[in-house]
Parts: structure tokens; sequence; C-alpha cells
């Protein structure tokens, strides 16, 4: 072979094994990173699997229901978020049922796995038990399938110095049997994603309650704008990204895009607050005072923390109304039966066990029994509610701030608008540090 041949052949032979030695690095590396992080998926036993029944994540909180046959000789059952080198212990609650062990992360829709404080890194949703072999006891595990209507979860976490994870939880397959795996990474929020959403109730011609103080009249929708605002003000100054309905005094729709049921969920916010000022037709002596209205099947921690900062900062008290109160400061207001016979459309789809109002109702999707289908449509004009079945939602609060027709509560909020914003603030902070 002349000189010229074995330079042509060189030419092509070089890049080829240059290619070639490239590939094999990759896949060493491959291996080397991931190989070793999932070969404990390849103990997992494959005979049998824990069905997930219900996953939701409401707030900054994801809920799983689901069951499991598991042999007669295994005991100490738990769920876990595992990759072979860490492992993450969530805990559930257990009952057995028709032969089945059934489990949830837990009874109330703002508890369970708390997204907030997963570490960076890939992790499985395994079950995991206790046997003896050979006289000793060791741990086997188990994965999960999805017996749910629904497919992957996305969520964000607050922010946090200017940081995020996203978390993606997807339905995925390693070697042929079903997984869920978390996959958390640092990022910063998409221009489309936000920390909180205001509401500041009515607005433009609708006023809500009117006061008077000194011959002035003051409007229930200004006040609720003031101190939504300054409570923008506060949390974006410590580095939250906030989303708010309105920020003049506008007529704002309610299922349409930007509207008071759908900006939190549009923009993935974890808490939405609707703020507003109540007023009375009677008892003018009596009542007064701050009232937190919360969903059903949810822990207080957070409603309390609000109660007590808000206090705090402004003096004011509890309302010492009793109708729809579960405990002092906090109101659940259900469908009564009247209710539901006035329903506009019939048969109706509520029940007696569903909140009453639509911004805590409507925007909590199936955790809080959304109900408009958009069977209103062709009567009152309202749209569906896009987030009517998700699976994936905030967590809705609404605050009565005082009675702007009591004349000595309504002189404890005029003013002090800065003072509620303030408390609510604190109250999240606080909350966030707490609630692990």
């Amino acid at each position: 072979m002349n000189r010229r041949m074995k330079e042509k052949y060189l030419k092509i032979f070089i890049p080829l094994l240059v290619g070639l030695i490239f590939i094999l690095l990759i896949w060493v590396g491959y291996k080397l990173i991931f190989g070793k992080k999932l070969s404990f998926l390849e103990t997992i036993d494959k005979s049998i699997y824990a069905d997930i029944n219900y996953d939701a994540i409401y707030g900054i909180h994801l809920n799983f229901k689901g069951s499991f046959v598991l042999p007669d000789n295994y005991h100490d059952m738990k769920l876990v978020l595992a990759n072979g080198k860490d492992e993450i212990e969530i805990p559930i609650e257990v009952k057995e049922k028709d032969g089945k062990r059934e489990f949830v992360t837990s009874n109330f829709i703002n508890k369970g796995i708390n997204l907030e404080y997963l570490p960076v890194g890939t992790y499985y949703l395994l079950i995991k038990a206790s046997t003896n072999e050979n006289n000793k006891e060791v741990d086997k595990y188990f994965s999960v399938t999805n017996k749910t209507d629904y497919d992957n979860l996305e969520y964000y976490t607050l922010t946090k110095n200017g940081k995020n994870n996203k978390i993606d939880i997807e339905w995925n397959t390693y070697e042929e049997y079903p997984t869920l795996r978390f996959t958390v990474k640092e990022t910063s929020l998409p221009s489309d994603v936000y920390d909180i959403t205001i509401d500041p109730g009515h607005g433009g011609v609708d006023t809500g309650a009117i006061g008077y103080l000194d011959g002035t009249e003051y409007h229930e929708s200004n006040l609720n704008l003031t101190v939504s605002l300054a409570l923008k003000k506060i949390l974006e100054e410590r580095g939250y990204k906030v989303a708010i309905t309105r920020s003049t005094d506008e007529n704002i729709e309610i299922y349409e895009k930007g509207g008071s049921a759908v900006l939190a969920n549009e923009t993935k916010s974890k808490f939405n607050f609707a703020l507003h000022h109540n007023s009375f037709d009677y008892q003018a002596e009596e009542l007064n005072g701050l009232e937190v209205y919360v969903a059903s099947d949810i822990e207080f921690d957070f409603a309390n923390l609000l109660i007590e900062n808000i206090i705090k900062e402004t003096g004011t008290q509890i309302s010492p109304k009793e109708i729809y109160q579960t405990v002092p400061g906090i109101y659940q207001r259900y469908f009564s039966e009247d209710d539901i016979l006035e329903d506009e459309v019939q048969p109706s789809n509520k029940t007696t066990s569903m909140i009453y109002y639509y911004n805590i109702r409507e925007l909590g999707g199936i955790s809080t029994h959304s109900t408009n289908d958009g069977r209103y449509k062709d009567i009152n004009g309202y749209p569906a509610n896009p987030y009517n079945k998700a699976n994936v939602t905030t967590e809705p609060y609404l605050l009565e701030l005082g009675y702007v027709n009591n004349e000595e509560n309504l002189k404890l909020i005029v003013g002090n608008e800065e003072k509620y914003a303030l408390g609510i603030a604190n109250a999240i902070e606080k909350y966030l540090e707490t609630s692990f």
C-alpha cells in the first residue's frame, strides 16, 4: 500500500476510532453515574406491587392513598423515597380492609409529603416491609403502580434566597417493571409560575360592604385592595414572587383567565389569600374582629398562625360569631340542604360536606371537591372552572379581617392596613419554618 493510500485510510480510520472511544466513555460514565444508583432497583421484589389509587398536590404537600396485598409474614410496612444510598421515610397510616392494607400519607389534605424540603436528587417511591429469613430480620422493597386517573406531576418550590427546585414526579418503568420517580433539580421559576396569589375581594361596581367613620364612606373593595397591595409589597421584599387578581378598583371575573377562582392555579401558586372585610345585618354591638375561613379536611396549624400573627400586629380580636365556627377564629361554611335545593341546576352536584364559598371550594380542585363543571354557563354565563378536576392546586384561605359597619372595628381597620398585611406575611414565614 502506497503512502498516499495509507494517509487516506488514516484520515477515515482515526475519526472513527475517536468517535468509538467517545461513545465508550459516555457509556462507561453513564454506568458509573447511574448504574450504581439504579442497581438497588434490581433487588426489588417484582412479584407484587402497591396500587396508588389517589395522588394530589395541595399547596406544598403531596398526598397518596393506596392499597397493598402484603404476605402475612411481612410486618412494619413503610413508605419510602429511596435511591440506593439515601432513604426518606414517609409517615403513613395503615389499616386492614378486605385482606388488603390500605394506606394514606395523611387524612388532612394540607399535610403529607412536604415537597419544599425534598433534597436535590433522584428518588423512587417504594413500599418497605420487614420479614424473617433464616432467623434474621431483613427489609424488602416493593414498587408501586398508577391506579389513578392522572399521570405525571410537576411542582416548583417556593422561592428561597432567589432559588427554587423543580420536582418532576413521573410514572416510569425500570427494566419493564413500574416505578414512580421523583427528580429534584435546582432551577429558577418560569415567567408564568408564581409563589403566592392574593385576591382582593370585590372591586369596580361591586363595592362590597360599606361603613362610615367621621362622615367618610368606606368601601370594603378599597380596604381589601389596600391590604392586598401592602401584603404583595412585603412578600416581594422577602423574595417571593406574588400574583394578584387586581391592582386597581376594577371588576374581576371569577372563572375567566386571571379570575379570582383561576389565577392561583394558572400561576401554580402554593397559596391563595382572598382578602375581605365583613358586615352584619344584626347584632351591631357584638360582631367584630377576625374570621379565617378554611377548606374541609385540613389541619389548622396555618390558620391558627394567621390568627395569632394578625392579632399580634393589629390588636384586633377573634370574632365572637358562632355560626359556621369550627374552633375560635376558624370557620367552615358548608352547603345547607336549602342551599342545595336552591341550586340553579338540578339535580345539584353539591353536598352538605362541601364548602360553600367558591374562593375556597373551587381553588382546590379534587382536594376541596370543586363543583363547577360548566353546568352554569347557559344559566348565568359562568364558564367551567378549568381546574375543576385538577390534582395539583393552590391552598386557599378566605380572610374576613373585620366588620366595616361596626364603627369601633372600622377605627381599628382604617390606617392600619399595613399591619394586617404584616401579620399575614409573618404567619406565612412562620408556617414555612415549622411545617416539615
